[in-house]
C-alpha cells in the first residue's frame, strides 16, 4: 500500500554552494523564464502534504516563493546537517528528502519508493549501479536514528545508508528524471531538453 502524500513533508536541499556554476545559487537559475526550483516544485507539490525549503543563503527569495523556509546554519558541514536541522520542524509520519537542482523529479518518486519505506523504514533510488542518497524516505524512527548518527559525528547519508545496510530500490526506468544541474554542461542540458519540448 502506498503512503499517502499527506502523511509526507519534503524537505528540498537548497544549500548547495554551487562551486561549479560560478558560486550560483543552482535552484535559483532560471532557464527559459522559470527557476530549476519551480520545475522541482511542480512535479512534488502533489506527492506530499506539506514542503521545507532548507537554504543557507538568498533566505528571502526563497521565502517569496511560499513555502516554509529552515536556515542551515551549518551549511559547510554538508547536506546531512540540513537535513538534521529542517528534521526539527517535522511533525508528519513520514519525511522525503530532495536536492533542489532536480528539475524533472520523477513524478511518482513517493509511491515508488512506498513499499521498501513501509518495508524498511526508509528508502532511497538507486539508478543505473549508483544509489541517489539524497532521495531518502524516511519514517519517523529513522529520522531518529539519523539524527544520533549526526551528532555522533556522522558526516553524510551516504555513510549512514552504508551503516545500516539499506537495500535500495531499483529506478533506473526513469533514470533522466535523476538529471542534477552541478556543472554548466548539465546547465546546458537542461536547457536543451527543455528548447526541444517547447
Amino acid at each position: 500500500m502506498a503512503i499517502k502524500s499527506a502523511d509526507v513533508t519534503a524537505v528540498v536541499l537548497c544549500g548547495g554552494q554551487g562551486a561549479r556554476l560560478h558560486g550560483q545559487d543552482k535552484p535559483l537559475i532560471s532557464v527559459e523564464s522559470r527557476r530549476i526550483i519551480d520545475f522541482l516544485l511542480e512535479r512534488l507539490e502533489p506527492q506530499v502534504g506539506r514542503i521545507l525549503l532548507s537554504c543557507s543563503r538568498n533566505v528571502a527569495l526563497y521565502e517569496a516563493i511560499g513555502y516554509s523556509v529552515v536556515v542551515d546554519s551549518e551549511p559547510a558541514r554538508g547536506p546531512l546537517a540540513g537535513i538534521v536541522e529542517a528534521m526539527q520542524s517535522i511533525t508528519s509520519p513520514w519525511m522525503l528528502t530532495v536536492p533542489g537542482d532536480v528539475p524533472f523529479l520523477p513524478k511518482t518518486l513517493v509511491r515508488r519508493l512506498s513499499r521498501d519505506a513501509e518495508q524498511h523504514g526508509v528508502a532511497v533510488p538507486i539508478v543505473d549501479g549508483q544509489r541517489e542518497n539524497l532521495f531518502l524516505l524516511a519514517n519517523l524512527a529513522r529520522r531518529q536514528e539519523l539524527t544520533e548518527f549526526y551528532e555522533q559525528g556522522g558526516i553524510a547519508v551516504k555513510y549512514w545508508l552504508d551503516q545500516i545496510g539499506l537495500q535500495s530500490t531499483d529506478l533506473s526506468d526513469v533514470a533522466s528524471c535523476f538529471l542534477n544541474v552541478n556543472t554548466p554542461a548539465n546547465l546546458n542540458e537542461l536547457k536543451q531538453i527543455i528548447e526541444s519540448s517547447a
